[in-house]
């Protein structure tokens, strides 16, 4: 856009460009006059400027925002698509609403859509566009929300602080961080084979990096899950690991009395498949209430899987799938069950059967 050209932009579009960057390439804009003879009228002033600013395209491919005219090309989002054809229901803050379908008084009309179920349109209030409200429809959840400003005005906010945005879109990014990239950028990249939305996907794990230097999971309590193939005698139990400052330190329970040294087997899988085994850990050795209590320790140099510790940990307590065993081998366990008259337990052979082991989850 030309210097010149900058007189008599909306405000709301004057204040989006100081924080969401337009393409430097330049828009084609649409003709408002065909525009208006297919819609039969005009659409508001800061979307017709918001168009010949930015153009049709995708704010950090949340909000896709539409183009009026009737492309067909791929990659192009339009009004036409987004409005809704006959007249659909929500619920709002006023309870159930009935819109009619475009062009009575009190119709929607779509201006942008998301990935989550939610599409961006104005309510028709009147005859003058520039006093239409944005609404938020919700087709998944049934629900409509207004909001008594603009589309530029609502993009506005949705860039601001999160505490302060209209509504929660989960990622958008907000200033200085989000990006507009018009139809023909994103083709660019698609082009070139390079994802254009990668800093996306790096913002996120860099704020997860932050939240869990901020606020780490140092331990998570156990008790595991019965060992189904062992005997429950003796009993196992899993009390809790965590990062202990650069170790892992895990805490065990076993009600018989073992020789020391006391050595212990510790396993851990991650989603991909096996990320640690070590065995012949020495446990260090306590007594509490006719349990023995062992404290094993693996320091950061016995980690090879490329975490550190408190890395693995945090992993483990927010994903799926993941396991830690621990397990000991001694005569003590094998005679504790053979008084009990246990030989072999489910599935188990006999040169297993001075094993004890705890699992968590």
């Amino acid at each position: 856009m030309k210097p010149e050209e900058d007189n008599g932009i909306h405000p709301a579009v004057r204040s989006l460009t100081e924080l969401l960057p337009p393409p430097p390439a330049g828009v084609d804009a649409p003709s408002w006059s065909d525009v208006r003879t297919s819609w039969g009228t005009a659409f508001p002033r800061d979307y017709r400027d918001f168009m010949r600013v930015y153009g049709p395209g995708d704010i950090d491919n949340v909000i896709a925002v539409a183009t009026p005219e009737n492309r067909h090309e791929p990659g192009y989002l339009t009004v036409r698509r987004v409005t809704p054809e006959t007249g659909v229901k929500f619920r709002t803050f006023y309870g159930e609403r009935n819109f009619p379908a475009w062009p009575a008084l009190g119709s929607l009309i779509g201006w942008g859509a998301t990935p989550i179920g939610y599409d961006l349109m104005w309510r028709v209030s009147g005859n003058d566009a520039d006093d239409w409200p944005v609404v938020l429809a919700g087709y998944r959840d049934g629900a409509a929300y207004e909001f008594p400003y603009g589309m530029a005005e609502f993009l506005v906010r949705m860039l601001g602080d999160p505490v302060d945005r209209p509504t929660d879109l989960p990622g958008v990014l907000g200033h200085p961080h989000s990006r507009f990239l018009s139809v023909p950028e994103e083709r660019t990249f698609r082009a070139a084979r390079q994802d254009p939305w990668e800093y996306v996907d790096e913002f996120m794990e860099e704020r997860e990096r932050e939240r869990m230097e901020r606020s780490p999971v140092t331990w998570i309590p156990g008790p595991g899950r019965p060992t189904y193939d062992l005997p429950p005698v003796p009993r196992m139990t899993l009390e809790g690991f965590g990062a202990d400052e650069n170790a892992l330190r895990i805490t065990a329970t076993l009600d018989v009395e073992l020789g020391e040294p006391v050595r212990a087997r510790v396993s851990i899988e991650s989603p991909d498949g096996g990320l640690l085994d070590r065995a012949e850990v020495v446990a260090t050795v306590e007594r509490l209430n006719g349990l023995l209590v062992l404290d094993i320790r693996l320091p950061e140099e016995a980690n090879d899987s490329g975490m550190t510790w408190r890395e693995t940990v945090n992993a483990m307590n927010r994903e799926e799938d993941w396991t830690l065993d621990v397990w000991v081998q001694d005569p003590a366990i094998g005679e504790a069950r053979a008084r009990h008259g246990i030989v072999v337990g489910h599935n188990m052979q006999e040169s297993a059967v001075d094993i004890a082991m705890a699992m968590w989850p």
